[in-house]
């Protein structure tokens, strides 16, 4: 029970606090403050942990994507590029493996079906990850419809496997993805 020094009404009933009116302004405001404070952290905790449903799956409309054109999206935080190859760009693919460092994809992360020379579900849509295996680096794509680190110049073909005499070592991730109807993939994640 709260009472004020001059409030003879509350004599006989209970324990008295005693408190005056700057204590209890005091208490109020703090309580106050304390639950917006609350409010504000809230939204800023919660937008650290992103919601798991619509972040692990992505769908992605690649039926306007012609040939020899790029699309970049963003997916868990990270670029991912999605291009369509040429006839002629794909045929070169598989003749060029003796100059990258690793043509069969044996130590590069990648789902299964991306250990052939064209890395991809499809021969004319390649989906990787846009980020360089040496440190990170985002990568450009280059003039021969491979891909270039600007950071330290590591050199990928078309199909995201690293060139002999770059810094990076491993071949550009894979993301696990599936095609849901025609011209639309689905980028799932994969623990």
């Amino acid at each position: 029970m709260i009472t004020f020094p001059h409030d003879d009404l509350n004599e006989n009933i209970g324990p008295k606090i005693m408190l005056n009116r700057r204590q209890l302004l005091s208490r109020l405001v703090t309580g106050f403050s304390v639950v917006a404070a609350a409010g504000f952290i809230f939204p800023f905790l919660r937008s650290l942990v992103p919601s798991l449903r619509n972040e692990m799956t992505q769908d992605i409309d690649v039926g306007r994507l012609s040939s020899g054109d790029m699309m970049r999206v963003n997916w868990l935080g990270r670029p991912v590029l999605l291009i369509r190859r040429s006839e002629a760009l794909v045929q070169t693919l598989e003749q060029q493996s003796d100059l990258l460092i690793d043509p069969a994809s044996a130590e590069s992360v990648q789902p299964e079906f991306a250990t052939s020379a064209l890395r991809s579900r499809q021969s004319d849509l390649f989906v990787a990850f846009a980020n360089c295996t040496h440190l990170g680096c985002e990568v450009a794509r280059a003039d021969d419809g491979g891909f270039l680190c600007p950071c330290h110049q590591s050199e990928f073909d078309a199909a995201g496997r690293v060139r002999k005499g770059s810094a990076a070592r491993f071949n550009l991730e894979v993301p696990e993805y599936r095609f849901i109807e025609i011209g639309k993939i689905r980028l799932e994640h994969q623990s």
